[in-house]
């Protein structure tokens, strides 16, 4: 062989060598650095779902001491108008069977925790997160949680749910509402949710 044919064939071996154990090198330096440690299949056996469907009445309140709703911050500072842009609420509101407000906690079957924005300039329009917390025991260290918008000119409001733990994890589905009273400060809200909850033993007990 030639020998200088012979010299950039070893040339070319030595070259190639380098670039793959460089390459291994890197792989294994990548791998020990990922989140993900391994893709498989499941091994877990999956739930059949079941739908649900759970009706309440939101009590929100404004003032006095024991508001349930709050301004938290606005466009320029928390003195802002309550329905100007950019203005936002926390709120931790009671949920009752019955459209009457609560008279006693016992009256209370959970709460409807969150915020909202109200973003738009032209209407009074909100984007919401809110987190459904039942104090039934069988829903102990369950929420189920929404996220959307909400247009208060509509008569009836859809938000979709977006998640959930415990006996709601991996639940889909969404929230109709719409308005009972209405006053100068505080409202009743009629909420009616469709959730398709993967199925839980004690919950299809309770169903």
């Amino acid at each position: 062989m030639d020998p200088m044919v012979k010299f950039f064939s070893v040339t070319i071996l030595l070259i190639l060598s380098i670039s793959s154990t460089t390459t291994i090198s890197f792989c294994s330096a990548f791998e020990r650095k990922s989140a993900l440690k391994g893709v498989g299949k499941s091994t877990r056996k999956l739930l059949q779902p079941v739908e649900a469907h759970f009706q309440f009445y939101w009590h929100e309140s404004f003032s006095g001491p024991d508001a349930s709703s709050i301004i938290i911050a606005g466009a320029n500072s928390t003195d802002s108008g309550d329905k100007e842009f950019g203005t936002t609420y926390a709120f931790d509101n009671p949920l009752t069977v019955d459209p009457i407000p609560p008279n006693s906690t016992s009256d209370v079957i959970g709460n409807m925790q969150g915020f909202y924005v109200l973003t738009a300039k032209e209407k009074v329009a909100l984007a919401v997160t809110l987190n459904l917390v039942l104090k039934d025991p069988v829903f102990k260290d369950s929420i189920l949680s929404f996220q959307g918008r909400v247009d208060t000119d509509s008569k009836m409001r859809e938000v979709p749910i977006v998640g959930g733990t415990g006996v709601f994890r991996g639940a889909t589905g969404y929230y109709v509402s719409q308005e009972v009273f209405s006053f100068p400060h505080s409202n009743i809200i009629l909420f009616d949710i469709y959730a398709c909850i993967y199925s839980h033993q004690k919950l299809t007990q309770f169903m």
